[in-house]
């Protein structure tokens, strides 16, 4: 382990106890020592989002991606790097950066199921029209569940919600009661109602928007 790599987890750990800036501050010192360290942008990129400064957040996520494209790094490594900032830029209500990101994650690896859902969720769900394909997110969706064998509570179900959003709500019903057949015990006191709620919401003609 290199000391740059020790210091950066030193201030993950000092992140998770709530010291965000000694966090700050430390990460900042190894990038003054290794500015081309795709890892430390990376986490400093988090830290920014636990205290809520989303834009230099991004920054330095942008900052990250690049940093791991010079380097070299696996595809799907940088993969779950646009995969973060996908879900990141979601939750700041910037959802074509987030289809981007996600578009690229895809790219990078194509048969990964949680990232085809990631994107097809966001297809099937976006409350932005622009940003919704049905059709899309469908064949997303459709090769998500196939690679995870069907078995996969959470890719089912966002099958369902791109058959809606199709305009198909027959198989939208369909595959919704399969993911809660599908759902495990550990899962469901967190999930079911919300997949109980848009079983209805199928069964009703009505597509669901989460996003």
């Amino acid at each position: 382990m290199t000391i740059g790599q020790a210091a950066l987890d030193d201030a993950y750990k000092l992140a998770e106890q709530g010291k965000v800036n000694e966090a700050l501050q430390m990460v900042d010192q190894v990038i003054a020592s290794d500015p081309k360290s795709w890892r430390a942008h990376f986490l400093k990129a988090a830290v920014l989002v636990l205290i809520k400064r989303g834009d230099e957040a991004l920054r330095e996520m942008d900052e990250s991606i690049r940093l791991a494209h010079r380097s070299n790094v696996s595809a799907a490594l940088l993969s779950e790097l646009y995969q973060s900032k996908g879900r990141s830029c979601v939750d700041y209500g910037r959802y074509q950066e987030a289809k981007r990101a996600l578009e690229a994650a895809v790219h990078l690896q194509p048969d990964d199921p949680t990232t085809l859902n990631d994107l097809a969720w966001m297809l099937a769900t976006s409350q932005d029209k622009q940003i919704r394909n049905g059709r899309r997110a469908v064949d997303l969706a459709t090769k998500a569940c196939r690679l995870a064998r069907w078995t996969n509570a959470f890719a089912i179900d966002t099958l369902a919600a791109a058959y809606a959003e199709h305009g198909r709500f027959a198989d939208a019903v369909r595959y919704e009661q399969l993911a809660i057949r599908n759902l495990s015990a550990e899962d469901q006191q967190d999930q079911l109602h919300g997949m109980q709620e848009r079983l209805q919401l199928y069964e009703s003609g009505q597509p669901y928007r989460g996003l």
